[in-house]
């Protein structure tokens, strides 16, 4: 018995020489919008925690609200000795999402797992999915240790690099709600950043500007650029649209109107499918007055620009990643505002106040 306690230690050694070394996972790239929901950003803070506490050494990477992650994930890159990349796919306050582990040790084959995130989750799904994550982690760093330690490295360990590998010739496609089925795609093509959160809004305003004055109907434009999170300015024309009038005995006068404004808005909600936002703007009004008269009464035309102030308030309904539809109501008042006189009595103010309600449908450029 005492004989054999050497031959068991020497045994024990040579297995702790040949047992490849994790002790140093390796670097895991952690992809997230600069704007992630509250959700969101709870499950990759949670992620992040358990990878870091199983040896990983994690570096975050920001971009901004106008990307798309689905776009932005690819292969690790070997320059940086990256092990894997990670980045959550969909909104989980809004439905089901997915967590995407692009790992590459696989040589010219980089194997993406899916893993499931169902809406509404709660901290133990968070808690689930990053030891899930961790555990298939763990799996490639020793599959990397072991080609390592044979001489086959299948990817360069963390640290300068030498020539990178030719690009990888598929994907090897892992869900976990079809554990059975290994299918091979095209890798997802890596999408540049949008410059600017840039929208273009086209739809149709119905104009009150005077009680005494039908309403009109006006083709609507505006051009919207998200300068935070929270802000947005815009600018707005409408006009070319049909005409209001005012029938007296002395005679009738029509009005067009044609609008141009320029507003800061405040937007809440950011990320969700439906944002209200208030917003102040100003601009000018442009009113074509003409009048015909009823013998022996003459009509006059003629053109008045006043300045506008206006205070509105609506809400934002997205349609998917790239459409949506905003419903808003305005209120204008305009300073000097123009009048319509029909034998010497004033019978309309314009613009004092003035309602402007609008639908359009927003696109993002």
């Amino acid at each position: 018995m005492v004989l054999a306690l050497p031959a068991v230690v020497a045994a024990a050694a040579a297995a702790a020489t040949t047992t490849p070394s994790v002790a140093t996972r390796g670097r895991v790239q952690v992809l997230q919008p600069s704007a992630a929901s509250p959700r969101a950003r709870r499950c990759l803070t949670r992620l992040r925690e358990e990878l870091t506490s199983g040896g990983f050494e994690i570096v975050i990477s920001e971009f901004g609200a106008g990307g798309d992650a689905l776009w932005m994930v690819g292969p690790p890159n070997p320059r940086d000795g990256l092990l894997a990349t990670i980045t959550l796919i969909g909104n989980p306050d809004e439905g089901p999402a997915e967590l995407w582990i692009v790992d590459g040790a696989a040589g010219v084959r980089f194997a993406v797992r899916r893993l499931l995130l169902p809406g509404g989750s709660t901290t133990h799904d968070d808690e689930v999915l990053a030891v899930r994550t961790l555990e298939f982690l763990r799996a490639s760093a020793l599959e990397l240790a072991r080609a390592a330690a044979s001489g086959g490295a299948t990817t360069p360990p963390p640290g300068p690099a030498n020539t990178p590998p030719a690009a990888p010739a598929a994907v090897v496609a892992a869900d976990d709600r079809t554990a059975s089925t290994t299918t091979t795609a095209a890798a997802p093509p890596v999408r540049p950043a949008s410059p600017g959160p840039i929208s273009l809004e086209l739809g149709v305003g119905l104009l009150e500007a005077s009680r005494s004055l039908g309403p009109a109907y006006l083709p609507l434009g505006r051009l919207r650029a998200e300068l935070e999170p929270w802000l947005e300015a815009r600018l707005t024309v409408a006009g070319l649209g049909t005409s209001s009038q005012v029938v007296k005995p002395a005679g009738t006068t029509t009005v067009d109107c044609t609008i141009g404004l320029v507003e800061l808005r405040t937007a809440f909600r950011h990320g969700r499918a439906v944002r209200p936002a208030v917003g102040l703007g100003g601009g000018v009004l442009l009113a074509r007055i003409d009048g015909v008269g009823t013998l022996p009464y003459e009509g006059r035309s003629g053109r008045v620009w006043a300045g506008l102030l206006d205070v509105g308030a609506g809400v934002t309904i997205a349609l998917g990643q790239r459409f949506a539809v905003a419903v808003e109501a305005h209120g204008q008042i305009a300073g000097p505002y123009p009048t319509v006189e029909i034998s010497g009595q004033e019978v309309a103010r314009i613009a004092r106040p003035a309602l402007l309600a609008s639908l359009t449908l927003v696109t993002a450029l």
